[in-house]
């Protein structure tokens, strides 16, 4: 008679094995990880093995067989045991990936809005001062329309790659929207910022030097001009329109 516990062991060993399997071939297409699951598959055949030949120990007259028995099992543990830790290594791995996909923006590469969301909570937690710059890019549409949207979407990497040069580690660039941007300033001042803001300009406007294209911007300090989130956006919104309706009186003149 086979003893249940030991059919049971087998049934679940074989499942699991299965199961480690169909992972690796869709492991083998997406990532170069698979040989954590080829340790994990190594050792989970041995433990097969071992509790099949546990199973039918009784009906296999051979004098050798609870050594090979004992081997699968101790070699089939370490393999696992080692397959698993290796396992949860590349799983935290994986979820520090996702999660850092979804902070960032699919067309620049900068963070999104969740992203910059996430950096402004932790530093608005820490009571910290720090600055929140709203950029929106005047002629996208313009350009989309005249000159096709592959040249819209380089406009707005290149402008994306321009604020993060001269942002660099004083702060984090987001995309918020289609041509819109939103940068948090930290350990500066308000000098820094204007600077900052007047060579943003100068570096973009020079990508196209027709009157129509150029970015407006405006700016807010935490806590000085609010502590939440929405009331700095809201001061930054305001600064940022009278920025654009100065460029756009400018442009009427000299035009």
């Amino acid at each position: 008679m086979f003893e249940a516990r030991k059919v049971l062991v087998f049934l679940f060993v074989g499942i699991f094995l299965f199961y480690k399997i169909r992972i690796l071939e869709t492991m083998k297409k997406h990532r170069e990880d698979s040989h954590v699951f080829i340790i994990l598959i190594c050792g989970l055949s041995l433990l097969f093995v071992g509790t099949f030949l546990d199973t039918f120990a009784n009906y296999l007259h051979n004098q050798y067989i609870y050594l090979i028995i004992h081997t699968c099992f101790t070699v089939g543990s370490i393999l696992f045991i080692i397959g698993i830790i290796l396992w949860s290594n590349l799983t935290k791995r994986i979820i520090n990936e996702l999660e850092e996909v979804a902070h960032l923006d699919s067309l620049t590469r900068v963070l999104n809005r969740k992203g910059i969301l996430k950096e402004y909570e932790a530093l608005a937690k820490k009571g910290e001062t720090f600055y929140l710059i709203i950029c929106d890019l005047d002629g996208t549409k313009l350009i989309n329309d005249t000159m096709g949207h592959l040249e819209g979407d380089k406009f707005i990497c290149n402008t994306s790659q321009i604020l993060t040069k001269f942002i660099g580690r004083k702060g984090h660039v987001s995309r918020i929207g289609g041509d819109e941007f939103l940068i948090i300033v930290v350990d500066s001042d308000s000098q820094f910022v204007e600077k900052t803001i007047v060579s943003i300009k100068d570096k973009i406007y020079r990508l196209y030097l027709e009157k129509d294209f150029g970015i407006s911007i405006g700016y807010a300090a935490h806590p000085v001009d609010g502590q939440l989130f929405e009331e700095l956006i809201e001061v930054t919104d305001t600064r940022m329109y009278e920025d654009k309706n100065k460029h756009k009186i400018n442009t009427s003149i000299l035009g």
